[in-house]
């Protein structure tokens, strides 16, 4: 039996490096911020590293009920996949970032599923992609212009009370407390 040379596997080149160290990065990064949050629950999808996630948000949004009335809804999720050129370009039929659900009808000027609209440019990181998302979902960020995604939530959040936002006013990453405990002082003679 003639046995074959076994031959190197192909080396990467430039780019593809440059991409996977890009990868490898969010991805640490993301499971980071993930880990330092009691709304964010990142999911990576396939792939070492992976070149997709999904984003699940427990916080406060809004939401357009069966009846049609604007109610708060509290989870909201959100796919996030770079393709191959996302350092060099943007491919507007293939958007980074899109709505997943879980409710059909989420309620935002910039949102209109599975469409977001928030700002992303080649090489943009996941860390700010995630804020961005959270932004939205909790509507510390809105669009109030006519170009939207949803007009008539535009239409409508410019009728509200501008101090009813941000719904959802928790940080996403927790913050550190620096706490002291000391022994408390008595008065000499008592």
């Amino acid at each position: 039996m003639e046995t074959q040379p076994m031959t190197e596997p192909m080396e990467q080149g430039p780019n593809e490096n440059i991409f996977r160290e890009f990868l490898e990065r969010q991805y640490a990064e993301g499971m980071a911020l993930a880990g330092q949050s009691d709304i964010l629950k990142l999911i990576p999808m396939g792939g070492s590293p992976p070149q997709s996630y999904i984003a699940e948000f427990a916080c406060k949004g809004l939401v357009q009920n069966e009846k049609g009335e604007i109610v708060e809804f509290d989870r909201f999720a959100a796919a996030i996949a770079f393709p191959e050129d996302y350092l060099r370009r943007l491919d507007h039929h293939f958007p980074v970032a899109a709505y997943l659900g879980p409710h059909p009808r989420p309620w935002h000027p910039n949102l209109r599923g599975p469409y977001i609209c928030i700002d992303i440019k080649p090489g943009t990181e996941l860390v700010p992609i995630l804020y961005g998302l959270f932004e939205l979902f909790s509507w510390r960020l809105m669009n109030l212009a006519d170009n939207g995604l949803n007009l008539a939530a535009t239409q409508w959040a410019r009728a509200q009370d501008p101090k009813r936002f941000p719904l959802d006013r928790r940080p996403l990453k927790r913050r550190k407390l620096q706490l002291e405990v000391s022994q408390p002082t008595t008065e000499a003679g008592k």
